[in-house]
């Protein structure tokens, strides 16, 4: 083995070393707890963080379906809400912030991270959907928000996926592919990015997930970065339920 090279392998090992050192005493993210949510909404003011989630704790499914449907969804819907307070505490690493940390970020001059959720809701003929609202602002260059939806079939109690709503056989994902690309550039407005657009609506179910009814619409959300830039915010596609009724299951045209 050559000098040059001897050293090299010697340098390689400790770099090695000194990584997996640091990996081994890095202190971890501390472990949230799976989280009993109150009746009355969730709120909790700490030293780095405020968190506000709003969220149902009853539908109409108790009353058209009957308790065991009503306690199915909101249990649903509190697990979504549960998990997302717990990865953003985790992800905050709260407990192990360093002094640089806490000072870089501003939270000894009293910035705090936020979470906030909130919901609305939107039925048809045989559904209700819960549509909820997450804003996060970790302190950055600027806030994020994400939407995720819940619909219920008020005849069975069932939880809807996108699958669920289109007859056996149907290229629903094709159709819905195209109609938002026809019809988003009217929807955004102003600068439309053509090439966001195709890439946030090929045909996958991941892009066309936060779906509900309103009355006579089908409705799709978009979040922001998903089919426009950040500045032209989220996204609305309403879709006339009879431009999808052949394709739509009968229980949903």
């Amino acid at each position: 083995m050559t000098k040059n090279l001897l050293i090299g392998s010697i340098a390689a090992l400790v770099i090695l070393g000194s990584i997996m050192f640091y990996a081994a005493t890095k202190p971890l993210p501390a472990a949230v707890p799976a989280m009993t949510l109150p009746e009355n909404g969730y709120s909790e003011h700490a030293p780095y963080y405020d968190i506000a989630a709003n969220y149902a704790t009853s539908t109409p499914l108790l009353t058209e379906v009957g308790p065991a449907a009503n306690a199915a969804a909101v249990a649903l819907m509190e697990k979504f809400i549960g998990n997302t307070i717990s990865q953003f505490k985790t992800d905050g690493n709260f407990a192990n912030l360093t002094a640089s940390d806490i000072s870089t970020m501003g939270l000894s001059q009293g910035r705090k991270e936020t979470l906030q959720i909130t919901y609305l809701i939107a039925s048809s003929p045989h559904t209700v959907s819960y549509i909820y609202t997450t804003y996060t602002d970790t302190l950055g260059a600027h806030g994020n928000m994400f939407f995720r939806t819940f619909t219920f079939d008020t005849t069975t109690g069932a939880a809807l996926s996108l699958a669920d709503l289109f007859a056996p056989g149907t290229e629903y994902l094709g159709t819905l592919s195209g109609l938002a690309r026809a019809k988003l550039p009217g929807v955004i407005g102003g600068t439309v990015d053509t090439g966001m657009i195709a890439n946030g609506t090929t045909p996958e179910d991941k892009h066309f997930s936060n779906f509900f009814f309103d009355n006579k619409d089908f409705v799709i959300l978009f979040d922001p970065y998903a089919v426009a830039p950040y500045s032209a915010g989220p996204q609305t596609l309403r879709i006339p339920v009879a431009q999808l009724a052949d394709i739509l299951k009968p229980e949903y045209r």
